[in-house]
């Protein structure tokens, strides 16, 4: 290169400096992915025929069902909250089953035939449950502290950690 064409490139960049003056560079994009490899791969092993989690999840959809029909007061379904007796449409029972040990963390009792009370949402009586100094004032607790009683020796011995001191101490003290 000679020094002519040395100045020729040395004009041209900055013209393209004075016409890129005070605007703002644009930025890289990069894509989230809207799920994970590992979310995809688990969704895959859920569609399969016959899987442990589609199992689980068909005991689990069973398990409801067995509960509003048992606790169903008309024929057309509803049922009452155990606490409080406010009335539940049929079309609320399933969210007003309260799992008393919570079938994320005692996956072997998920679907027991006690591991639930009937407590509705809008009349508060299911957010009690949360918590145990505020679920052992209930009514209904000495009947969840009798059902918890008969599912613990069913716990394998991995799924005990999640037992906490103050529920065990609950329901000796029941």
């Amino acid at each position: 290169m000679d020094w002519k064409e040395i100045q020729a490139l040395r004009v041209k960049k900055i013209q393209e400096l004075k016409e890129n003056a005070g605007k703002p560079k644009p930025k890289k994009f990069h894509a989230i992915a809207k799920k994970s490899a590992k979310k995809i791969a688990q969704e895959k092993a859920e569609k399969e025929v016959g899987s442990t989690a589609q199992v689980s999840r068909v005991a689990l959809e069973k398990w409801f069902f067995d509960i509003a029909q048992k606790h169903s007061i008309l024929p057309s379904g509803g049922a009452v909250c155990m606490e409080c007796g406010e009335w539940i449409p049929p079309n609320l029972i399933r969210h007003a089953t309260a799992h008393l040990l919570p079938k994320k963390l005692f996956k072997s009792v998920a679907t027991h035939e006690l591991n639930y009370l009937i407590l509705g949402a809008g009349c508060g009586c299911h957010e009690k449950t949360h918590r145990v100094d505020k679920f052992v004032t209930m009514k209904i607790w000495p009947e969840a502290a009798r059902r918890i009683s008969i599912m613990m020796p069913l716990l394998p011995f991995d799924e005990l950690k999640y037992l906490s001191s103050q529920l065990l101490t609950a329901i000796e003290n029941t």
